[in-house]
């Protein structure tokens, strides 16, 4: 079982019609994709147990991420012009293993927020809403 080492990996943006590298980002993770599913319960089920069943779709989640913010990098700028002018953008996170292995995906939504403080670096993070699944 190999352990993948998170150094060298690398999260972008399409600027343009290119996909482009996000500078200085410090952590990431993405979270809340899940099969989306209904009550199926019925009044003669059987035991205490509640029933669901899949209704077909998928929530794509988010992918959250840290970075040291520059204002006058290309790559930041562009996320906040995203906020402020929302569209679907094609995003990408190829992981430093051995196959470089690239998880592509569509952002319908972005948040953003920015923190200083006395004894580090001025910092953003970033909330990346997904539409559809990551492939």
């Amino acid at each position: 079982m190999a352990k993948v080492r998170v150094k060298g990996t690398v999260l972008s943006q399409t600027l343009t019609t290119t996909l482009t590298a996000v500078a200085q980002v410090i952590e990431f993770g993405r979270s809340g994709e899940a099969s989306e599913t209904y009550d199926a319960t019925t009044l003669d089920t059987s035991g205490a147990g509640k029933e669901y069943a899949p209704t077909g779709y998928a929530e794509g989640g988010s992918l959250d991420f840290s970075l040291f913010y520059d204002p006058a990098l290309a790559g930041h700028a562009a996320i906040r012009t995203a906020v402020a002018t929302p569209a679907t953008n094609n995003w990408s996170l190829t992981f430093a293993d051995t196959s470089t292995t690239v998880s592509t995906f569509n952002v319908a939504g972005i948040s953003f927020g920015v923190t200083g403080a006395m004894n580090d670096g001025l910092k953003a993070d970033v909330s990346l809403k997904l539409t559809g699944l990551a492939s």
